[in-house]
C-alpha cells in the first residue's frame, strides 16, 4: 500500500442528520493526523480513545470494520471540510494507512447516494460511488465485494 493517495471527490452531500457528528469526527481526526509519530502506551490510549469515537457515530464502522478497541482509523477524514452541505477535500493528497474501498465505505453513512470518490496511485486511478449505507461501488479498477459477487470481471469505466 502506497503512503499517500491522489484524492478527489464530487457530488459529496452531507446527510443532513450526520452533519453534526461528521463535523465532529474530521476535527477529531485532523487533530490526530501526527497519531504516528506517537509512540508507547499514548499511542495504545490514543487507538483506542479514536476507535470509541468512530465507533459511537458510526454503526457502519461499528458493526463491520472495528473490534471495540481497534480499527483501520481513517485519518484521510482530518484532510476533508464540510462547507454549507457538502464534504470538500483541503488538499490532493491523503494518508493511504485505510483501502479506498474501506474508506468510502465508512463515508457512506455520511454522505447522501451518489458521492463519488478518487484515489490513485502511480498510475492506477479508482473512482468509487456510494450507492448507499454501507454500499459501494468501484467504477474503475478492480471491482468491490459488492460488485464481485455479481461480475466475473471488474467493472470499466
Amino acid at each position: 500500500m502506497p503512503d499517500r493517495y491522489r484524492c478527489r471527490v464530487e457530488d459529496a452531500v452531507v446527510r443532513p442528520e450526520k452533519h453534526e457528528a461528521l463535523e465532529g469526527l474530521v476535527r477529531k481526526l485532523f487533530e490526530r493526523r501526527h497519531h504516528g509519530l506517537i509512540g508507547g502506551r499514548e499511542k495504545d490510549w490514543l487507538t483506542v480513545e479514536l476507535v470509541q469515537s468512530l465507533r459511537a457515530e458510526s454503526q457502519v464502522y461499528q458493526e463491520e470494520l472495528s473490534t471495540k478497541t481497534d480499527g483501520p482509523l481513517p485519518f484521510a477524514l482530518g484532510y476533508f471540510q464540510i462547507r454549507g452541505d457538502e464534504l470538500t477535500l483541503v488538499s490532493d493528497e491523503v494518508p493511504a494507512n485505510v483501502s479506498p474501498e474501506t474508506f468510502v465505505r465508512f463515508l457512506s453513512e455520511f454522505v447522501q447516494p451518489g458521492a463519488r470518490f478518487w484515489f490513485a496511485d502511480g498510475e492506477n486511478e479508482q473512482k468509487w460511488q456510494v450507492r448507499g449505507v454501507g454500499e459501494v461501488d468501484c467504477v474503475t479498477g478492480a471491482p468491490s465485494r459488492q460488485t464481485a459477487e455479481g461480475e466475473s470481471s471488474g467493472a470499466s469505466s
